[in-house]
Formats: structure tokens, C-alpha cells, sequence
């Protein structure tokens, strides 16, 4: 089967165990270290592999349920009436299953292995999209803990469906927000520019920090949501600080699922073309720019080259998020306009190592070459920024500059709003 005829088959299940009270497994299984297959013997005999494995797991199944390709080298099954322990059993006999698979290729006999997260509703969600996000978090334990396992989404803490829980209240209720980042020209000291990073502001007067929920809005597919609520506020706060003395460079992050959204960015194009308009090109003086990471380029670097033109065209400019952290293709600045390049936070903090100042000093040679600005992520230190200094690096973010500072007035009238919101405010209201 499909992703669509499982995404359909899912959807019939769901209907039919809500209606007569029955449960159902799921199990999202993908091939340990499909890479290294597909790196050492091509895509054609990778796929080989993958179709055995399929064939595999079908015949281990048998009738208890359905199998397809969900994507990649990962697989889903559906359960109709398992119950947590059934489902948990059917996994193992899969695994052994794999296990077991013993595929020769060329002069070589590859053999197999498999991770699996389990999940059954209604527990572990009531819900496709819960369901799917409880056997997906299940699968990544899996891989962590060794692979060639199967964890169960029973077993696991479930903060993640707290946290999107309050994630969608948020969004729903405007109470996601930009807090403000400076950074510093490393020379001189002064402030250059901003970054915007997304906060929840909760009813208790506290802030909740990106990295708590950007992963769980990920899983939930909501980081277009968050992306559009922050990239707005940077597009008017830009606007606002127009007739400043010292206009300032701000950074908005955009993410690859803002990418795969195009209503969503045409809406954001049409409000950056109002602020360029309306405050005669407020947008390009005041200097926009927006970070992308090599991660997001990776699978898609023609379609967000294409996506982001018409952006780059309004006069903001393309930074590069992360450099020197996973993959770190120097074919990014071949082929996108980048402007900035931002050193990785975890090269910065262990820039007392002498092959990591190696690293950065090359990075900061090949930035000077194609006149790029580089800056440094996660500066905690002047011991740090003296070296970044020396090495020529030109603008430095981090808490030795300041912490990411709310506009702690209008996060309360957004509490306020959603207070309101909460007592039936807005349905109170009628039109005069």
C-alpha cells in the first residue's frame, strides 16, 4: 500500500473503533542505517533491500492487519482491535523477522535490522495526527537506545501532546510572540541588528523559549503557524523603526514546513510588499533578512531558491543558519544569494580547541572570499568573542550581549485578549 491508501485505510479504522469502542495498534518502523546501504551500494540495490523487507514484514503480518511504505526507508502497519499488547507482540515478530533477512548483493551479504515505535489508540491518541506523532516519537526512541528495538509510546512520557496541546492554544488565542536578541558588531561593541525568536507567553506571566516547543510544533506540522505569526511582527516592528537613528539589521527565522505552505508565504509576500510600499521601501533600508538552515536547504535547495526570490527581490537578504554543524554543503553559497553566514552555537563553545579554531578561521577565509558577514551563535564570554575577533569574525549574538528581551506590555495584553477570549468576550461583541 500507498501513503494515501494507508492514510485512508487509517481513517476507516479510526471511524469504525470510535463508533464500537474498539482499539487499534499502529507500528511506524524504519530500516537501521538505510544510508549506509544506499551510500555503499547505490539507490537500485538499496531498493532491493527495502522491497525485502517489505515482502518480509507482509508475510510476518500476514492477516492481522496492513502494511505499506510510508515514506523513505520507514513502513506503517495498521492493527484493526489490537490492543496495546497485541500490537507490542505483533512489532517483535517483525523485528525477528528482519532480523533474520539475509540479502546477497554483489559479493556481499548484507543483513538487516529494523527500529519500531508502537502506538494504539485510543491511549496513545484519539487522533490520527496524535497517533502518528505518538508512534513516530516511539520509533526516534528506538533509534537512540540502540535500534534494532521496539519502544512503545505507552512507555514514554507524553509532554510532547502536552506541549502541542498548549502550543495550539497559543497560536489560536495570539499568544505566540518575538522576543529580541541583540548582536554586536565584535569590534566596536555596538548593536547592528536583532533577531526575532518566537516565545509562548503563558496566563502565569511566564515565557516559554522556542527550543521547549519548536520540535513538538514540528511534529505537529504547526512551525508554518509560528513562522507567520513572527515574520509578521519583524515585518511591522521594521517598519516602525524607520525613522530611528541608527536602523538596525533584523533576522527572522523561517523554517522548511513555512516552505511547503505556498498560501501561507504568498500572504507573507503580499505583507511585505505593503510595509516596502507604504513606508518607501522601509523593508530594504532597515535590512531584513532571513535565516534559513542547511537542514531545511538539503532535500529542496532549487524549490527554496525559487520560493525566495521574490523576497530577495524586495531587498531582503538570505542568511545561512548553523554553519558547520551536520552536513555543510559549501555548494549553499555557490548557488543562493547569501549574505550572513551564522557560525553554529556548538563550534563557538568549544572555540578553546585548537582544531575547532581551525574549523571557524576556514570558514571565516571563505566568508571573506565571497564578501559574506560572518556571526558567531551562542557568545557566553569576552574570552570567546577576543578570539572570534582575532580570527575576523564580524558580528557575535549571545547571553555575553543580552538575553532575547519580550515586550512585556503587549505580552499582557495578550494575556488580557486571551483572558477575554476565555469569558466569551469576543462573542459578547456585536456590530454597532
Amino acid at each position: 500500500m500507498r501513503r494515501a491508501s494507508l492514510l485512508k485505510t487509517l481513517e476507516t479504522t479510526i471511524t469504525r473503533s470510535a463508533k464500537h469502542c474498539l482499539s487499534f495498534g499502529v507500528i511506524l518502523f524504519s530500516v537501521d542505517r538505510f544510508k549506509l546501504v544506499n551510500s555503499r551500494f547505490g539507490h537500485a540495490r538499496a531498493d532491493v533491500v527495502l522491497r525485502r523487507v517489505a515482502q518480509t514484514a507482509k508475510a510476518a503480518l500476514g492477516r492481522r492487519g496492513k502494511i505499506g511504505r510510508w515514506g523513505g526507508d520507514e513502513f506503517l502497519c495498521i492493527l484493526p482491535n489490537a490492543d496495546i499488547a497485541s500490537s507490542d507482540k505483533i512489532a517483535e515478530e517483525l523485528r525477528q523477522a528482519i532480523e533474520n533477512i539475509a540479502i546477497p548483493i554483489d559479493s556481499s551479504i548484507i543483513n538487516i535490522t529494523a527500529s519500531f515505535g508502537v502506538a494504539c489508540y485510543p491511549h496513545d491518541g484519539d487522533q490520527i495526527k496524535y497517533l502518528l506523532v505518538a508512534a513516530d516519537e516511539a520509533l526516534h526512541q528506538a533509534k537512540l537506545t540502540g535500534r534494532n528495538r521496539i519502544v512503545s509510546a505507552n512507555s514514554l512520557q507524553h509532554h510532547v501532546f502536552k506541549m502541542g496541546s498548549v502550543l495550539e492554544t497559543a497560536l489560536r488565542e495570539d499568544r505566540v510572540m518575538p522576543a529580541y536578541q541583540p548582536i554586536v558588531d565584535l569590534r566596536t561593541g555596538a548593536i547592528v541588528a536583532e533577531e526575532a525568536l518566537a516565545r509562548i507567553i503563558t496566563m502565569d506571566g511566564q515565557a516559554i523559549a522556542a527550543e521547549e516547543f519548536i520540535e513538538v510544533a514540528s511534529h505537529f506540522q504547526l512551525t508554518h503557524k509560528i513562522d507567520r505569526t513572527i515574520v509578521l511582527s519583524a515585518f511591522s516592528r521594521c517598519a516602525n523603526n524607520l525613522n530611528a537613528t541608527a536602523p538596525i539589521t533584523h533576522f527572522i527565522n523561517i523554517s522548511g514546513d513555512l516552505l511547503r505552505h505556498p498560501n501561507v508565504l504568498k500572504d507573507l509576500l503580499d505583507s511585505a510588499k505593503i510595509y516596502h510600499l507604504e513606508n518607501n521601501g522601509s523593508l530594504q533600508a532597515n535590512s531584513l533578512v532571513i535565516e534559513v538552515t542547511e537542514r531545511e536547504l538539503l532535500s529542496n535547495l532549487e524549490t527554496a531558491r525559487r520560493t525566495l526570490a521574490p523576497f530577495l527581490e524586495l531587498g531582503l537578504r538570505l542568511a545561512l543558519d548553523d554553519f558547520g554543524s551536520g552536513y555543510s554543503s559549501l555548494q549553499y553559497l555557490a548557488d543562493l544569494p547569501i549574505s550572513f553566514l551564522k557560525i553554529d552555537g556548538s563550534l563557538v563553545k568549544r572555540i578553546d580547541e585548537p582544531k575547532v579554531r581551525a574549523i571557524i578561521r576556514g570558514v571565516q577565509n571563505i566568508a571573506t572570499e565571497l564578501n559574506l558577514i560572518t556571526l558567531a551563535e551562542c557568545v557566553e564570554n569576552e574570552k570567546q568573542a577576543e578570539i572570534l575577533r582575532a580570527i575576523g569574525v564580524r558580528w557575535g549574538q549571545g547571553h555575553h550581549y543580552g538575553k532575547a528581551v519580550l515586550n512585556e506590555e503587549e505580552a499582557d495584553i495578550r494575556r488580557e485578549m486571551s483572558v477575554n477570549w476565555a469569558q466569551g468576550y469576543y462573542y459578547q461583541k456585536s456590530p454597532q
